[in-house]
């Protein structure tokens, strides 16, 4: 049964004066209420990619790129400071200076194969990556350890777009496998 009562306009709780069309708004001001919920659930998906999964993602990619760079096409890489020759699989990422600098950690000249006893040794004894670093490229080291000096901190941003680089990087070096 259909009803005959008109429904007037009256003043709403965004101060229009209209039909209630969703929680006591017209159907403009709720349309706008309901985007801004779904565009700050966006924005809060966007900062739960924190910088920390970021940078946990790139060291996995950037690892596996590094690895892959100074691989022959069977899938074996040279131990950078013992010679020691191994799968991919079996050795790990190094780097001249530690980690923990953020300005260098991602940096492909301070980077390069070691198989984990090397790695892990490389703590306490750096000569013999410095010996091989200066030997491909000389004042590298030098240059290094002053940049190592500078305090920096990546911007999610910078992180998103090197993560990017290094994917592309990845692939492309990965074609080599393919053949």
């Amino acid at each position: 049964m259909n009803s005959t009562i008109i429904r007037k306009k009256r003043k709403l709780d965004c101060g229009c004066y209209d039909y209630a069309f969703s929680k006591n708004l017209c159907k403009a001001h709720a349309t706008i209420k309901s985007t801004q919920k779904r565009v700050e659930k966006h924005e809060e998906q966007e900062e739960s990619e924190s910088i920390q999964n970021l940078i946990s993602d790139l060291d996995f990619v950037f690892s596996h790129y590094i690895r892959n760079k100074y691989a022959d096409d069977k899938g074996f890489v040279e131990c950078y400071t013992c010679s020691k020759k191994a799968p991919i699989a079996e050795m790990s990422n190094g780097h001249y200076t530690s980690r923990s600098n953020y300005g260098l950690r991602f940096m492909e000249d301070n980077c390069r194969v070691q198989c984990y006893a090397c790695n892990s040794k490389h703590e306490t004894d750096i000569t013999p990556f410095k010996i091989a670093l200066e030997k491909e490229k000389q004042g590298i080291t030098e240059w290094l350890e002053t940049q190592a000096r500078q305090v920096y901190k990546p911007t999610r941003e910078e992180l998103k777009q090197l993560l990017a680089e290094y994917r592309y990087k990845l692939n492309d070096v990965k074609k080599k496998f393919k053949k």
